[in-house]
C-alpha cells in the first residue's frame, strides 16, 4: 500500500505540474525528479516494511542471476519504456480530438484525484487478500498488461471516434490507472522479492536507470522499427526535421512501433510468473533462509504448503469452536434451567 500510495502521488504531481501549463515545464523535470527521490528514500528507511534484517552483507552483484523476478520485471520495463516516445503523448492526442488546453489541465487534474483513489482501493484490497499469500500480488505482477497496449489502441480508434470524444478522454484516463498500478505492483514486487531494504537500494535505483535509459533512445528504436513501412511515430515522410501531423499514417505508425514491444514486454513479464513464489516465500525474508544463503536455525527447512490444505485446517478449526460454543451455551441453558425443589 506505501509503495502504491507512493507512485500515485508521483503521478498526481506530475500531473498537476503539467497542468500548471508551459511556464512550469522549465522546471517540472527538476521538481518531479526530486520528490521521486525523496519519496523512494522515504519507502527505504521505513523500518516496519524490512523487520527481519537489520544490516544483512550486501552482496547484491553477486547474487543477481539468482534474483530472476527482479531480472524479468526490470526488463519489462525497460522494454516497454523503449516505446515510450511514441505512445506516451496523451495531451498532443487529447489536442488533436478537439480539447483545449484549459480544457486538457482540467482532464490531467481530474486523473490525479481519480488516480490516487483508484490506486489506494486498488492495493488495499491487494493488501487483503495477500494475508495468505503472495498469490495475488504475484498475479496481478505477471498478469497486468502494460498500459501502452490502451493508449495506443486508444488513439488507433481516434479516427472512428466523434470531436472532442468523452469516450476517448475515458479511454486514455483508464489507460493511465492501469499503466501507473502495472509500475508501482512492479515495484512492490521487486521490494518483496530483494527481501532487504539494502537489496532494494541498490536493484531499485539500478533498475530505475536502465529504464530511464531505455527511455531516452526510444525516439530512435520506434524510428527504426517503423522504417520498413516507410513511415515514423517521430519524423514527418512528406516535411525533413519535423514531427509527423498526418493523422492516419502518425496512428499506423504509432500501432506497429507500440505494439511489438509492449507485446514482449507483456511476455517477459508473464515469465516471472514461474519464480515467483520461490523467491518470495514468505513476506518477512526468504523461509528459514537468510539473504545470503545460509540457514537462519541449525535445524530449520522450508516446506511448500497447498493453500487448500491451510483453508481445509481453517474450517476444520473453526468448526470445532463452533461446535465447543455450543456444547457451552446447552450447558449453561440446562444449568440456569435446574430448580433445587424440583
Amino acid at each position: 500500500r506505501r509503495v502504491a500510495m507512493i507512485e500515485s502521488c508521483r503521478q498526481a504531481v506530475s500531473g498537476l505540474l503539467q497542468a500548471m501549463g508551459r511556464e512550469a515545464l522549465g522546471c517540472q523535470s527538476f521538481v518531479l525528479s526530486f520528490i521521486v527521490l525523496l519519496l523512494i528514500i522515504m519507502v527505504l528507511l521505513a523500518p516496519s516494511c524490512y523487520s527481519s534484517y537489520v544490516l544483512p552483507r550486501t552482496n547484491f552483484w553477486q547474487e543477481l542471476r539468482d534474483h530472476k523476478v527482479y531480472i524479468l520485471l526490470i526488463a519489462s520495463l525497460s522494454i516497454n519504456g523503449l516505446g515510450t516516445s511514441c505512445w506516451n503523448n496523451a495531451d498532443r492526442w487529447l489536442s488533436i480530438n478537439g480539447w483545449g488546453p484549459q480544457e486538457i489541465a482540467v482532464i490531467k487534474l481530474t486523473q490525479a484525484g481519480l488516480l490516487i483513489v483508484c490506486l489506494f482501493a486498488m492495493f488495499f484490497s491487494l493488501h487483503y487478500m495477500s494475508v495468505w499469500g503472495p498469490w495475488a500480488m504475484r498475479d496481478l505482477v505477471c498478469f497486468l498488461p502494460p498500459g501502452s497496449l490502451l493508449y495506443t489502441l486508444a488513439f488507433w480508434e481516434l479516427g472512428n471516434l466523434h470531436y472532442r470524444s468523452y469516450l476517448f478522454v475515458a479511454m486514455v484516463t483508464f489507460a493511465l490507472i492501469i499503466d501507473t498500478a502495472r509500475f508501482a505492483a512492479f515495484f512492490t514486487a521487486i521490494l518483496t522479492t530483494l527481501a532487504n531494504k539494502w537489496y532494494a537500494l541498490t536493484g531499485v535505483f539500478a533498475g530505475f536507470a536502465v529504464m530511464k535509459a531505455c527511455e531516452a533512445v526510444s525516439p530512435f528504436v520506434v524510428h527504426l522499427i517503423t522504417m520498413p513501412w516507410g513511415m515514423s511515430p517521430i519524423y514527418s515522410g512528406s516535411v525533413e526535421n519535423s514531427p509527423e501531423t498526418h493523422l492516419p499514417t502518425l496512428q499506423l505508425a504509432t500501432l506497429l512501433a507500440a505494439w511489438p514491444l509492449a507485446l514482449l514486454s507483456y511476455l517477459v513479464q508473464m515469465m516471472a510468473w514461474k519464480y515467483f513464489n520461490k523467491e518470495v516465500l514468505t513476506y518477512k525474508g526468504h523461509g528459514n533462509l537468510m539473504p545470503d544463503g545460509t540457514k537462519g536455525w541449525a535445524a530449520s527447512e522450508t516446506a511448500f504448503v497447498s493453500s487448500r490444505v491451510i483453508s481445509g485446517l481453517r474450517r476444520m478449526d473453526s468448526g470445532a469452536l463452533v461446535e465447543e460454543s455450543d456444547l457451552g451455551s446447552s450447558y449453561s441453558t440446562e444449568s440456569d434451567s435446574d430448580d433445587p425443589h424440583d
